[in-house]
């Protein structure tokens, strides 16, 4: 949960209507290199057999488990996204909401960057009234309290293993991370941010945009000087991020590999801000091989670390596919509903 949105613009100023769009494209190309040239070294340094034989015997009761503790997390996201929701006035009954958070994180399965499933947000809490602008900000804040929770977890979980481990170069990225999240957040309500983005995007010819920054600003207003809400969605951000840990914990059981507690949190918790950074294509591949290494300083060999880690994703995307179940059986109604829009009384 790099949480700020590089979507390419439709319109170009100074570089023409590409430059963004190849930028991206090149983005994603980079991506789906490094997490191809990833998987190949893993296709040719796993054990396939002791893979296979892993997946074949898991406990599907502990698998049962992990799939529940994944949705439990993400009732936590979608509650946290719902007070923020509240607070910029768009009132949503809370099962429309944790269906909204749902298709999202569907979506964020096939978009680099989760951009997929914030768009998805975006425009779905939209459609209760406000602006896209106001939604976007509910969105925006929720993504980066999320990754504060989970940058600040993780520097305080991976601390006790920088000796131990041979850690320390991985905890000075951690704690990088963890001041840009800060630094991010913090920009984000500083009047002074916006006044330098209008700037710039005048200077490419993007002006235009300004109307739309301005309305951004007043529904990000709304939630300056409420640190008690702050401190209660940080709270429920940090849980959040505990329950996924315990995630790997009960797919570890299922695949009946006994790792100690205490490494499933020095370890889970740096995956997560690697996994995070933009450098792969949905962690694809960087996910795996990092946590091989990880847990192979603790004696599970690379069959074993691997089967954890493959299998923890699938569950993931598994509790995802509720919100692809959910985009399915809303296409008839919408689609209904832009044949017949209502009319206004009178």
């Amino acid at each position: 949960m790099s949480e700020a949105s590089n979507a390419p613009s439709a319109t170009g100023g100074a570089g023409g209507p590409s430059a963004p769009s190849a930028r991206t494209a090149l983005l994603l190309v980079l991506q789906l290199a490094i997490s191809g040239a990833m998987i190949a070294w893993l296709f040719h340094l796993v054990p396939w057999s002791k893979v296979s034989s892993d997946l074949e015997h898991a406990d599907r009761r502990w698998l049962l488990g992990a799939f529940a503790m994944m949705a439990g997390s993400n009732l936590l996201g979608a509650y946290q996204w719902s007070k923020l929701l509240r607070k910029v006035g768009i009132v949503l009954p809370f099962w429309k909401v944790c269906a909204y958070f749902h298709v999202g994180l569907f979506f964020n399965n096939f978009v680099p960057a989760n951009l997929g499933g914030d768009f998805s947000r975006v425009m779905d809490a939209s459609r209760a009234g406000a602006s896209r602008a106001t939604a976007f900000s509910t969105v925006l804040l929720d993504r980066m309290i999320g990754t504060v929770a989970m940058g600040a977890l993780a520097v305080v979980s991976t601390l006790p293993a920088i000796d131990h481990f041979h850690l320390a170069a991985a905890y000075s990225g951690i704690l990088i991370f963890f001041t840009i999240s800060v630094t991010m957040l913090w920009a984000v309500f500083h009047p002074v941010l916006l006044a330098t983005i209008e700037r710039l995007l005048s200077k490419v010819g993007l002006g235009r945009l300004k109307p739309a920054l301005d309305e951004l600003s007043e529904s990000l207003a709304g939630f300056r000087g409420q640190p008690r809400m702050f401190m209660e969605l940080f709270t429920v951000a940090t849980v959040t991020q505990v329950m996924r840990i315990f995630v790997h914990v009960l797919v570890a059981r299922a695949l009946g590999l006994h790792v100690a507690l205490a490494y499933f949190f020095l370890f889970v918790p740096l995956l997560a801000v690697i996994v995070s950074l933009p450098i792969s294509l949905s962690g694809m591949g960087v996910r795996e091989g990092a946590g091989m290494v990880l847990f192979g300083l603790v004696g599970l060999d690379k069959g074993s670390a691997f089967s954890m880690q493959i299998t923890t994703f699938v569950v993931a995307f598994a509790v995802s596919l509720i919100g692809g179940i959910l985009f399915a059986v809303r296409i008839p109604h919408r689609r209904r509903a832009a044949r017949n829009p209502r009319r206004p009384n009178g």
